[in-house]
């Protein structure tokens, strides 16, 4: 056997690699051979494990599925804070007497859109980013331009 130890969680999974004389080695620390060193340090395409006999093995990574609605709602949120901008522009425009960059039919669109936005996640559809609303076609160059 190396200096080298492991230690796991409550579960069983690896936490930690240690060296002997560079690390302070814990009480319950597994020593490991060479050999299982290298492929804890080198092998992570996988979970390690300390089972119940003392063995320590190698199993798959869980399998993490995407959460769309976390997705859709992070989408809908940057769609909304890239937007804002325009609607309060054209606000203090008016609330100066000046010329307003959007006319009214696009500031109306402007609204309509990010109140679908706002409902986008009650919608039957969602989370199916097929369904997202969609933006004003005039919206993304003012988006490109100078805010």
């Amino acid at each position: 056997m190396a200096d080298k130890y492991a230690t796991f969680n409550a579960d069983g999974t690896l936490n930690l690699r240690l060296i002997k004389g560079l690390h302070v080695i814990p009480d319950g620390a597994t020593q490991v051979s060479e050999e299982l060193w290298q492929r804890l340090i080198n092998e992570t395409d996988g979970v390690w494990t300390l089972v119940s006999d003392g063995t320590i093995t190698k199993g798959p990574l869980p399998v993490v599925e995407p959460d769309y609605a976390v997705i859709e709602r992070q989408w809908r949120d940057g769609e909304i804070g890239s937007s804002k901008w325009l609607r309060e522009r054209h606000r203090d425009q008016l609330d100066l007497s000046l010329p307003t960059t959007l006319n009214a039919v696009q500031f109306t669109e402007l609204l309509d859109y990010l109140q679908l936005l706002r409902d986008w996640p009650q919608s039957r559809k969602f989370p199916n980013p097929e369904h997202r609303p969609v933006a004003p076609a005039w919206l993304a160059d003012q988006r490109t331009s100078t805010a």
